[in-house]
This record gives structure tokens, C-alpha cells and sequence, in this order.
């Protein structure tokens, strides 16, 4: 009997979106946006990149556009609605958690971070306590002219202050880290934060290494 391929879910915010797999209520990746990004198939995205490179297959990406870790909503990393819908299309074997880039961008106090990310993992482990959970850092984004970032990044407290918090708490509640921002690089993008098609390969690459250790 051969193996059964692992289940992978995905938790992200707009760079995990994608028409027609994630929910549509809070699309980055619409029709428009794969025409301008090149990233017109979910194969070019960065997470069906990490799946077919692990041998698995897609269980649910609930990636929302614009969420954060933070802020008590509906659509937060936080909410156990969202967490609940991970396992929609059976157990997850794998969860990967791509958020926080919000939380930098937006400007929440890395104190209210550091506790909601505790938080969401906490209530991930409970709901979830046979899967692997796999957090990652923050990759920065290759930056455009000023007129064109999605972000005021001059603006904001340093992104490294977000990862550090994702090491540690990833470390304190036991869960496995893709420390993708420890390679020092940046992916290609749009807007100095969405990935082109190029950039996807870039974070999909990265996640495999840390992956395969």
C-alpha cells in the first residue's frame, strides 16, 4: 500500500490568496492581479510550490487579504472559526502559517502581537493537536518607488522585531519554525510586499529549505 500523501492546510494573509481556492470575500490574487503578476495558476503560487516540492496535497488554504494575528476579528489569525475551517476538507497532517506581515505593516504593538500569536498557536495546538504546525518570519519584499508601495515601511517599526517574536514564541510553544527571513533575502514583487510570479518561486524555495532540514 503505498503512502498516503500528507494533507497540508495553509493560514496566510493576501499573499496566499488565490481565486477560486481561497476565500473570495478577501482576494489579493484575483483575475486582474494573476495578469499583472504572472502568478496565473495556483502552480505558480508560493504554498502549491511548498505542497508538490512535499509530496502532499492541498487540505485548505483560508487565507484572507488584509488579515492580521492580531485584532480580535473574524478574519484573524486568532479566531477559532477561521482555525476551525483548516480541517474542512479532512484532519490536517501539515499546517503552515504565513501571518504577521499585517501586523508590521499596520503598525500593531509588538506587545499585542507577542500575545495574540501565543494565543493563536495556543488555540491551533488544541484544535489540532495530531498536525504539524510550521510558522515562518517575515520575508521583506524587494522594494518599487515610493509612489507604488503597498506599505509606508519607512514608517513602521522594523520587521525583524515580528520574527523575533515568531522565533520565540514558536520555540516556548513547541512548534516548528521556517525561519525564511534568517536567509537575508528578498523576494521580487508589485508593490514591495505582493510576490510576482518570480517572487513566489523565491518564498517557495526558501520554505523548502527550511522544510527538508
Amino acid at each position: 500500500m503505498k503512502d498516503q500523501k500528507k494533507r497540508i492546510s495553509i493560514l496566510g494573509d493576501s499573499v496566499s490568496t488565490f481565486a477560486g481556492i481561497t476565500p473570495p470575500e478577501a482576494l489579493f490574487y484575483d483575475a486582474w492581479r494573476q495578469e499583472e503578476t504572472g502568478v496565473t495558476s495556483p502552480d505558480d503560487t508560493w504554498w502549491m510550490q511548498v505542497i508538490q516540492g512535499m509530496g502532499g496535497m492541498l487540505g485548505v488554504n483560508n487565507s484572507y487579504a488584509g488579515s492580521t494575528v492580531s485584532g480580535g476579528f473574524m478574519t484573524s489569525g486568532t479566531s477559532e472559526k477561521r482555525l476551525r475551517t483548516l480541517s474542512a476538507e479532512g484532519e490536517p497532517d501539515m499546517i503552515l502559517v504565513a501571518m504577521g506581515a499585517n501586523d508590521w505593516g499596520f503598525g500593531v504593538h509588538p506587545q499585542e502581537f507577542e500575545y495574540e500569536y501565543r494565543r493563536m498557536l495556543q488555540r491551533m495546538k488544541r484544535l489540532y493537536p495530531r498536525a504539524e504546525i510550521w510558522c515562518a518570519t517575515i520575508l521583506r519584499g524587494k522594494p518599487v518607488p515610493e509612489e507604488e508601495m503597498f506599505f509606508n515601511v519607512d514608517g513602521v517599526i522594523s520587521p525583524n522585531i515580528y520574527s523575533d517574536i515568531i522565533r520565540r514564541i514558536g520555540t516556548e510553544e513547541a512548534v516548528h519554525l521556517a525561519d525564511v527571513s534568517g536567509y537575508h533575502m528578498e523576494y521580487e514583487t508589485i508593490d514591495g510586499v505582493h510576490p510576482n510570479r518570480e517572487g513566489m518561486k523565491m518564498i517557495a524555495c526558501l520554505w523548502l529549505k527550511e522544510l527538508q532540514k
